[in-house]
Protein backbone atom coordinates (compact mmCIF):
# COMPACT_ATOMS: atom_id res chain seq x y z
CA UNK A 1 0.00 0.00 0.00
CA UNK A 2 1.52 3.38 -1.30
CA UNK A 3 1.87 5.93 1.81
CA UNK A 4 -0.83 7.99 -0.16
CA UNK A 5 -3.22 5.79 -0.19
CA UNK A 6 -2.89 4.51 3.81
CA UNK A 7 -3.45 8.02 4.53
CA UNK A 8 -6.21 8.45 3.24
CA UNK A 9 -7.84 5.78 4.37
CA UNK A 10 -6.78 6.58 7.55
CA UNK A 11 -8.06 10.14 7.27
CA UNK A 12 -11.18 9.10 5.75
CA UNK A 13 -12.47 7.25 9.44
CA UNK A 14 -13.20 11.27 10.69
CA UNK A 15 -16.18 12.50 12.20
CA UNK A 16 -17.89 9.87 13.88
CA UNK A 17 -14.39 7.59 14.81
CA UNK A 18 -12.76 10.37 16.52
CA UNK A 19 -15.79 10.32 18.99
CA UNK A 20 -17.67 7.77 18.82
CA UNK A 21 -20.67 8.71 20.98
CA UNK A 22 -23.32 9.28 18.55
CA UNK A 23 -22.91 6.71 16.06
CA UNK A 24 -25.34 4.64 14.75
CA UNK A 25 -24.93 0.90 13.43
CA UNK A 26 -26.23 -0.53 10.20
CA UNK A 27 -26.91 -3.67 8.73
CA UNK A 28 -24.99 -3.98 5.75
CA UNK A 29 -25.34 -8.13 5.06
CA UNK A 30 -26.89 -9.61 8.41
CA UNK A 31 -25.49 -12.50 9.92
CA UNK A 32 -26.83 -15.60 11.62
CA UNK A 33 -28.84 -12.66 13.67
CA UNK A 34 -30.56 -9.88 11.99
CA UNK A 35 -32.15 -7.15 14.41
CA UNK A 36 -32.65 -9.60 17.28
CA UNK A 37 -34.04 -12.38 15.46
CA UNK A 38 -32.40 -16.11 13.93
CA UNK A 39 -31.31 -15.83 10.26
CA UNK A 40 -30.97 -19.14 9.23
CA UNK A 41 -30.37 -17.90 5.85
CA UNK A 42 -27.56 -15.72 6.33
CA UNK A 43 -24.16 -15.70 3.44
CA UNK A 44 -22.02 -14.14 5.63
CA UNK A 45 -21.82 -16.23 9.02
CA UNK A 46 -18.52 -14.94 9.87
CA UNK A 47 -16.50 -11.89 8.84
CA UNK A 48 -13.19 -10.86 9.42
CA UNK A 49 -10.64 -7.63 8.40
CA UNK A 50 -11.54 -5.82 4.87
CA UNK A 51 -9.56 -3.47 2.39
CA UNK A 52 -10.76 -1.25 -0.03
CA UNK A 53 -8.93 -1.34 -3.45
CA UNK A 54 -8.43 2.54 -4.93
CA UNK A 55 -11.18 2.00 -7.08
CA UNK A 56 -13.52 2.13 -3.98
CA UNK A 57 -14.22 -1.74 -4.39
CA UNK A 58 -14.69 -3.08 -0.70
CA UNK A 59 -13.16 -6.72 -0.10
CA UNK A 60 -13.61 -8.76 3.19
CA UNK A 61 -13.18 -12.37 4.45
CA UNK A 62 -15.84 -14.32 5.34
CA UNK A 63 -17.69 -17.72 5.54
CA UNK A 64 -20.99 -19.24 5.41
CA UNK A 65 -21.31 -21.19 8.26
CA UNK A 66 -20.56 -20.13 11.94
CA UNK A 67 -17.46 -20.95 14.02
CA UNK A 68 -17.86 -23.80 16.91
CA UNK A 69 -15.73 -25.01 19.37
CA UNK A 70 -14.16 -28.09 20.33
CA UNK A 71 -11.54 -29.57 22.83
CA UNK A 72 -8.42 -28.11 21.24
CA UNK A 73 -9.85 -24.85 20.24
CA UNK A 74 -11.98 -23.05 16.76
CA UNK A 75 -13.73 -25.48 14.27
CA UNK A 76 -14.58 -24.12 10.98
CA UNK A 77 -17.56 -24.85 9.49
CA UNK A 78 -18.44 -24.67 5.80
CA UNK A 79 -15.96 -22.80 3.95
CA UNK A 80 -13.94 -19.55 3.53
CA UNK A 81 -13.39 -17.30 1.13
CA UNK A 82 -12.31 -13.56 -0.26
CA UNK A 83 -15.59 -12.17 -0.97
CA UNK A 84 -16.26 -8.59 -2.70
CA UNK A 85 -18.95 -6.44 -0.72
CA UNK A 86 -21.15 -5.07 -3.79
CA UNK A 87 -24.41 -3.11 -3.58
CA UNK A 88 -27.62 -4.40 -5.18
CA UNK A 89 -30.05 -2.40 -7.38
CA UNK A 90 -32.37 -2.30 -4.83
CA UNK A 91 -30.08 -0.62 -2.04
CA UNK A 92 -29.09 -3.68 -0.60
CA UNK A 93 -25.38 -4.99 -0.32
CA UNK A 94 -24.46 -8.49 -1.20
CA UNK A 95 -20.79 -10.67 -0.56
CA UNK A 96 -19.78 -11.95 -3.98
CA UNK A 97 -17.11 -15.05 -3.54
CA UNK A 98 -13.97 -13.82 -5.55
CA UNK A 99 -11.67 -16.96 -4.00
CA UNK A 100 -12.45 -20.27 -1.72
CA UNK A 101 -9.92 -20.82 0.78
CA UNK A 102 -8.01 -24.15 -0.23
CA UNK A 103 -4.75 -25.61 1.78
CA UNK A 104 -3.44 -28.75 -0.09
CA UNK A 105 -6.96 -29.59 -1.12
CA UNK A 106 -8.31 -28.80 2.44
CA UNK A 107 -10.89 -26.13 3.25
CA UNK A 108 -8.69 -23.82 4.92
CA UNK A 109 -9.47 -20.17 7.39
CA UNK A 110 -8.97 -17.02 5.66
CA UNK A 111 -8.00 -15.03 8.55
CA UNK A 112 -5.52 -11.74 7.38
CA UNK A 113 -6.89 -9.48 4.56
CA UNK A 114 -4.86 -6.31 3.29
CA UNK A 115 -4.54 -3.92 -0.25
CA UNK A 116 -1.97 -2.37 -1.16
CA UNK A 117 -2.75 -0.48 -4.59
CA UNK A 118 -4.95 -2.65 -6.78
CA UNK A 119 -3.53 -5.77 -5.42
CA UNK A 120 -5.55 -7.91 -1.95
CA UNK A 121 -3.00 -10.39 0.15
CA UNK A 122 -5.17 -12.77 2.10
CA UNK A 123 -3.59 -15.43 4.60
CA UNK A 124 -5.44 -19.06 4.86
CA UNK A 125 -4.52 -21.44 7.21
CA UNK A 126 -5.71 -25.07 8.47
CA UNK A 127 -6.26 -23.70 11.83
CA UNK A 128 -7.54 -27.25 13.35
CA UNK A 129 -4.18 -28.88 12.98
CA UNK A 130 -1.79 -29.39 15.24
CA UNK A 131 1.38 -27.60 12.65
CA UNK A 132 -1.01 -26.06 10.68
CA UNK A 133 -0.28 -25.28 6.69
CA UNK A 134 -0.65 -21.81 5.55
CA UNK A 135 -0.72 -19.97 2.53
CA UNK A 136 -0.39 -16.60 1.55
CA UNK A 137 -3.46 -15.77 -1.75
CA UNK A 138 -2.72 -12.81 -4.01
CA UNK A 139 -5.58 -11.48 -5.92
CA UNK A 140 -5.19 -8.61 -8.63
CA UNK A 141 -8.24 -6.90 -8.62
CA UNK A 142 -7.63 -5.00 -11.78
CA UNK A 143 -7.42 -8.48 -13.73
CA UNK A 144 -10.89 -9.65 -14.81
CA UNK A 145 -12.33 -13.04 -13.51
CA UNK A 146 -10.90 -16.02 -15.35
CA UNK A 147 -7.71 -14.37 -15.91
CA UNK A 148 -5.08 -16.82 -15.04
CA UNK A 149 -2.82 -13.87 -13.59
CA UNK A 150 -5.80 -12.72 -11.43
CA UNK A 151 -5.22 -15.31 -8.42
CA UNK A 152 -2.24 -16.94 -7.14
CA UNK A 153 -0.70 -18.61 -4.04
CA UNK A 154 2.10 -19.18 -2.39
CA UNK A 155 2.88 -21.96 1.07
CA UNK A 156 4.09 -20.15 4.13
CA UNK A 157 6.71 -21.98 5.59
CA UNK A 158 7.12 -20.53 9.15
CA UNK A 159 6.75 -23.52 11.28
CA UNK A 160 3.42 -22.83 13.58
CA UNK A 161 2.03 -20.34 12.11
CA UNK A 162 -1.55 -19.40 12.72
CA UNK A 163 -1.88 -15.71 10.97
CA UNK A 164 -3.96 -13.25 11.67
CA UNK A 165 -4.58 -9.90 10.50
CA UNK A 166 -1.90 -8.16 8.16
CA UNK A 167 0.07 -4.68 8.45
CA UNK A 168 1.43 -3.19 5.49
CA UNK A 169 4.49 -0.78 6.05
CA UNK A 170 5.67 2.07 2.90
CA UNK A 171 7.82 -0.46 1.40
CA UNK A 172 5.14 -2.55 0.90
CA UNK A 173 6.21 -5.90 2.90
CA UNK A 174 3.11 -7.23 5.33
CA UNK A 175 3.35 -7.83 8.83
CA UNK A 176 1.95 -11.25 9.64
CA UNK A 177 0.47 -11.64 13.57
CA UNK A 178 0.65 -15.30 14.83
CA UNK A 179 -2.27 -16.12 17.01
CA UNK A 180 -0.65 -19.64 17.75
CA UNK A 181 2.98 -18.47 19.17
CA UNK A 182 2.54 -18.20 22.52
CA UNK A 183 0.63 -21.67 22.65
CA UNK A 184 3.09 -23.32 20.56
CA UNK A 185 6.32 -22.02 22.49
CA UNK A 186 5.36 -22.52 26.04
CA UNK A 187 2.75 -25.50 25.54
CA UNK A 188 4.12 -27.73 22.76
CA UNK A 189 7.73 -27.03 22.73
CA UNK A 190 7.59 -25.54 19.18
CA UNK A 191 11.01 -23.15 18.62
CA UNK A 192 11.82 -20.16 17.24
CA UNK A 193 8.01 -19.13 16.39
CA UNK A 194 7.86 -16.27 15.61
CA UNK A 195 5.14 -13.41 16.98
CA UNK A 196 5.02 -11.42 14.08
CA UNK A 197 6.50 -12.80 10.63
CA UNK A 198 7.38 -10.41 8.27
CA UNK A 199 6.84 -11.25 4.47
CA UNK A 200 8.46 -9.64 1.51
CA UNK A 201 7.43 -10.03 -1.85
CA UNK A 202 10.98 -11.03 -3.54
CA UNK A 203 9.68 -12.38 -6.86
CA UNK A 204 6.61 -10.14 -8.12
CA UNK A 205 6.11 -12.19 -11.24
CA UNK A 206 6.04 -15.57 -10.32
CA UNK A 207 5.07 -14.64 -6.53
CA UNK A 208 7.90 -15.76 -4.73
CA UNK A 209 8.06 -14.77 -0.88
CA UNK A 210 10.70 -14.30 2.06
CA UNK A 211 9.56 -14.90 5.58
CA UNK A 212 11.47 -13.59 9.10
CA UNK A 213 11.26 -14.15 12.11
CA UNK A 214 10.25 -10.27 13.08
CA UNK A 215 9.45 -10.55 16.23
CA UNK A 216 10.06 -13.41 18.86
CA UNK A 217 7.09 -15.34 20.40
CA UNK A 218 7.59 -14.29 24.22
CA UNK A 219 7.61 -10.59 23.28
CA UNK A 220 4.18 -10.91 21.44
CA UNK A 221 1.72 -11.99 24.51
CA UNK A 222 -0.47 -14.02 24.72
CA UNK A 223 -2.41 -14.28 21.33
CA UNK A 224 -0.62 -12.01 18.78
CA UNK A 225 -3.83 -10.42 16.93
CA UNK A 226 -4.16 -8.17 13.56
CA UNK A 227 -2.06 -5.68 13.70
CA UNK A 228 -1.30 -1.65 12.28
CA UNK A 229 1.45 0.60 11.39
CA UNK A 230 1.67 4.14 11.73
CA UNK A 231 5.12 5.61 10.31
CA UNK A 232 7.67 3.53 12.20
CA UNK A 233 5.45 2.14 14.71
CA UNK A 234 3.49 -1.34 14.67
CA UNK A 235 0.76 -1.74 17.08
CA UNK A 236 0.37 -5.14 18.27
CA UNK A 237 -3.02 -6.24 19.86
CA UNK A 238 -2.58 -9.39 21.82
CA UNK A 239 -5.31 -10.62 24.32
CA UNK A 240 -5.78 -7.60 26.80
CA UNK A 241 -3.24 -5.57 25.62
CA UNK A 242 -2.18 -3.48 22.72
CA UNK A 243 1.71 -3.23 22.18
CA UNK A 244 3.98 -0.28 19.98
CA UNK A 245 6.96 -1.73 18.88
CA UNK A 246 9.42 0.32 16.89
CA UNK A 247 10.46 -0.39 13.26
CA UNK A 248 14.15 0.40 13.46
CA UNK A 249 15.64 1.92 10.75
CA UNK A 250 16.92 -1.51 9.24
CA UNK A 251 13.77 -2.86 9.36
CA UNK A 252 14.15 -4.91 12.17
CA UNK A 253 11.89 -4.98 15.78
CA UNK A 254 12.80 -2.46 18.65
CA UNK A 255 11.49 -3.86 22.26
CA UNK A 256 8.06 -3.38 22.74
CA UNK A 257 6.58 -1.35 25.17
CA UNK A 258 2.70 -1.67 26.70
CA UNK A 259 0.44 1.12 24.38
CA UNK A 260 -2.87 0.14 26.21
CA UNK A 261 -4.40 -2.43 28.55
CA UNK A 262 -8.13 -3.38 29.20
CA UNK A 263 -9.65 -5.78 31.64
CA UNK A 264 -7.38 -9.39 31.87
CA UNK A 265 -10.96 -10.85 30.95
CA UNK A 266 -11.61 -8.96 27.79
CA UNK A 267 -9.90 -9.44 23.99
CA UNK A 268 -8.56 -6.64 21.77
CA UNK A 269 -8.92 -7.53 17.65
CA UNK A 270 -7.78 -5.97 14.62
CA UNK A 271 -6.40 -2.34 15.56
CA UNK A 272 -7.07 0.53 13.33
CA UNK A 273 -4.70 3.62 13.32
CA UNK A 274 -6.63 6.98 13.19
CA UNK A 275 -5.58 10.56 12.79
CA UNK A 276 -3.69 12.56 16.15
CA UNK A 277 -2.31 9.37 17.02
CA UNK A 278 -5.60 7.17 18.19
CA UNK A 279 -6.22 3.81 18.01
CA UNK A 280 -9.94 2.02 16.95
CA UNK A 281 -10.10 -1.29 17.98
CA UNK A 282 -12.62 -3.74 18.49
CA UNK A 283 -13.14 -5.08 22.25
CA UNK A 284 -15.08 -7.99 23.32
CA UNK A 285 -14.91 -10.57 26.34
CA UNK A 286 -13.07 -12.83 25.96
CA UNK A 287 -14.64 -16.22 24.41
CA UNK A 288 -11.68 -18.40 26.13
CA UNK A 289 -11.98 -17.93 29.70
CA UNK A 290 -9.58 -21.05 29.59
CA UNK A 291 -7.11 -18.74 28.08
CA UNK A 292 -7.25 -15.84 30.47
CA UNK A 293 -7.01 -18.17 33.50
CA UNK A 294 -4.14 -19.92 31.78
CA UNK A 295 -2.35 -16.02 30.89
CA UNK A 296 -3.76 -14.93 34.54
CA UNK A 297 -4.00 -17.31 37.10
CA UNK A 298 -6.88 -16.80 39.63
CA UNK A 299 -9.12 -13.67 37.62
CA UNK A 300 -12.61 -14.04 38.41
CA UNK A 301 -14.83 -14.40 35.51
CA UNK A 302 -16.45 -11.69 33.62
CA UNK A 303 -19.82 -10.33 35.28
CA UNK A 304 -20.69 -8.04 32.11
CA UNK A 305 -20.73 -8.66 28.65
CA UNK A 306 -18.28 -6.00 26.48
CA UNK A 307 -19.00 -6.25 22.80
CA UNK A 308 -17.84 -2.23 21.73
CA UNK A 309 -15.30 -0.39 19.48
CA UNK A 310 -12.82 1.52 21.59
CA UNK A 311 -11.22 4.29 20.66
CA UNK A 312 -7.90 4.91 22.31
CA UNK A 313 -4.97 8.10 22.48
CA UNK A 314 -2.17 5.88 21.83
CA UNK A 315 0.17 9.11 22.87
CA UNK A 316 -1.32 8.75 26.36
CA UNK A 317 -2.13 5.55 26.51
CA UNK A 318 -5.81 6.45 27.71
CA UNK A 319 -9.11 5.56 26.90
CA UNK A 320 -11.46 8.42 25.36
CA UNK A 321 -14.69 6.61 23.80
CA UNK A 322 -16.61 3.75 23.16
CA UNK A 323 -19.48 2.63 20.94
CA UNK A 324 -21.23 -0.27 22.15
CA UNK A 325 -22.75 -3.00 19.63
CA UNK A 326 -25.89 -5.04 20.10
CA UNK A 327 -25.09 -8.04 22.21
CA UNK A 328 -25.28 -10.96 19.36
CA UNK A 329 -22.64 -9.33 17.73
CA UNK A 330 -18.30 -9.44 18.41
CA UNK A 331 -16.79 -6.55 16.09
CA UNK A 332 -13.90 -7.64 15.01
CA UNK A 333 -12.00 -5.64 12.83
CA UNK A 334 -12.59 -2.06 11.73
CA UNK A 335 -12.00 -0.84 7.80
CA UNK A 336 -12.21 2.76 7.21
CA UNK A 337 -14.49 4.33 4.39
CA UNK A 338 -12.92 5.99 1.26
CA UNK A 339 -16.42 7.69 1.05
CA UNK A 340 -16.95 6.57 -2.27
CA UNK A 341 -18.80 3.50 -1.67
CA UNK A 342 -20.08 4.35 1.73
CA UNK A 343 -20.25 8.17 3.36
CA UNK A 344 -16.78 9.45 4.05
CA UNK A 345 -16.52 9.64 7.97
CA UNK A 346 -17.51 5.96 8.16
CA UNK A 347 -16.41 2.27 8.68
CA UNK A 348 -17.46 -0.75 7.87
CA UNK A 349 -17.20 -3.80 10.90
CA UNK A 350 -16.63 -7.06 10.55
CA UNK A 351 -17.90 -9.93 13.24
CA UNK A 352 -16.03 -13.09 13.38
CA UNK A 353 -17.04 -15.01 16.22
CA UNK A 354 -20.74 -13.51 17.32
CA UNK A 355 -23.51 -13.13 14.77
CA UNK A 356 -21.16 -12.80 11.34
CA UNK A 357 -22.93 -10.32 8.93
CA UNK A 358 -21.07 -6.83 8.36
CA UNK A 359 -22.01 -3.25 9.49
CA UNK A 360 -21.28 0.21 8.80
CA UNK A 361 -20.68 2.83 11.71
CA UNK A 362 -21.49 6.48 10.76
CA UNK A 363 -23.28 9.77 12.12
Amino acid sequence: MTFATRSRQVLALGLCALALQGCKIDTLIPGTVNNGAPNPNTTLAWSEGGAFTPDGRLYVIGGNQPFSYGPNGIIVNGKSYIYEVRKNANGTFANVPVVEGNVGGRTCYFGGLAAVRQMLYATCTNIEELMPASVLYRVDTSKPPGDPRRIASTPLMTPAFQPNGIAVDWQGSLYMANSASFIATMMYGVPNVPAVVKVKIADPLAFRVTESNWLPALLGGYSPNGAAISGNQLYLPSMNVIYRIPILANGSAGLPTIAYQTAKTNLFDAVTVLPNNMLAVPEITNPNPDLVQTAYPGTPPATTLTTQLTLIDATTGRFVAKAPFPSYVRPSSVTVSQGTMFPYGSAVVTDAIGAGGLYLVQK
